[in-house]
């Protein structure tokens, strides 16, 4: 049992890297999407113009070389990981704090277990002087998941776009914050958490050195790690797909380009859906070069 108890913390951590490295070659490696081309493009912005449009708009844009700040395209979805803006700003259901109080709880989660990291193995330090960060993670964590549980069963509109796998992810994370909160209310929980992290590094777990709530806790914590890379809980990662290769990629293709190669095989794709504008299993090249409608 031990033994488990053991493998499970050790890689579960390792397991999570290796997900998202996979996650990331398999959707690196996708056909290329359809560009939205929807500006403002933050980076783009020029001169005194209000608005971040495209270096298309310039004349002689192909004798120039396009301008972008990397910098400010970085910066810009962090606004919306940590602060949610456009959630704000566009959801109509009032989402907006819970799922604040949610995200905040994670961050500050994972802020929480790297500083219990930190002072198990690196540097050691009073970890009582930094509880307050635990309280607001497991306290935001359960606002969070019981407000978005509530507003989605709530409402029948919303009840629409919301599938089964939303409230057991909903369920899920209360279940790791409330574990959480009732875990910090022991006694003796700062000795035992770091002596549980200890135990991961030095891989000595031993279950009966440890409270049912602590052993619970650090469970759905390392059940939680695995989950990321394989459910909804990695839309944070992917928003890097979203903002960089789909919201603002207005590269042009450029001859003998990696992206040109990529668009030729793609032409190559048969059809595999019929329509009456459509020649079905004939390539996208065919289909696009095809003018007779009325022919099949």
């Amino acid at each position: 049992m031990d033994i488990l108890l053991n493998l499970f913390a050790f890689l579960s951590p390792l397991l999570l890297l290796l997900g998202i490295g996979i996650k990331f070659a398999r959707i690196a490696n996708q056909p290329v999407h359809v560009r939205w081309e929807i500006y403002d493009i933050p980076s783009a912005k020029r001169g005194e113009a209000e608005h971040a449009g495209s270096y298309l708009e310039e004349i002689d844009w192909m004798k120039k070389e396009p301008k972008k700040n990397l910098l400010v395209e970085f910066v810009e979805p962090l606004k919306e990981i940590f602060f949610l803006h456009r959630v704000k700003k566009f959801n109509i259901y009032g989402l907006w704090i819970w799922s604040l109080f949610l995200h905040w709880g994670i961050w500050l989660l994972f802020l929480w277990v790297f500083l219990v990291l930190l002072n198990a193995t690196l540097y050691s330090f009073n970890l009582e002087n930094l509880i307050f960060i635990a309280y607001l993670s497991y306290g935001f964590g359960v606002l969070g998941s019981l407000g978005l549980f509530v507003k989605r069963i709530s409402n029948k509109e919303l009840k629409l776009y919301t599938s089964g796998i939303d409230y057991v992810n909903l369920f899920f994370l209360f279940l790791l914050f409330f574990t959480g909160l009732l875990m910090i209310q022991l006694d003796d929980y700062s000795n035992e958490v770091l002596s549980y992290m200890k135990g991961i590094v030095s891989f000595t777990l031993q279950s009966e050195n440890f409270s049912t709530l602590t052993l619970l806790h650090f469970l759905i914590f390392e059940i939680f790690l695995l989950y990321i890379p394989f459910s909804k809980f990695f839309h944070g990662p992917v928003k890097f797909f979203t903002f960089h290769k789909i919201l603002w990629n207005d590269s042009y293709q450029k001859k003998g380009s990696r992206e040109e190669k990529k668009i030729m095989q793609q032409l190559n794709y048969k059809v595999k859906w019929a329509a009456p504008h459509i020649l079905p299993e004939k390539s996208w090249l065919e289909n696009a070069q095809n003018t007779n409608f009325d022919e099949k």
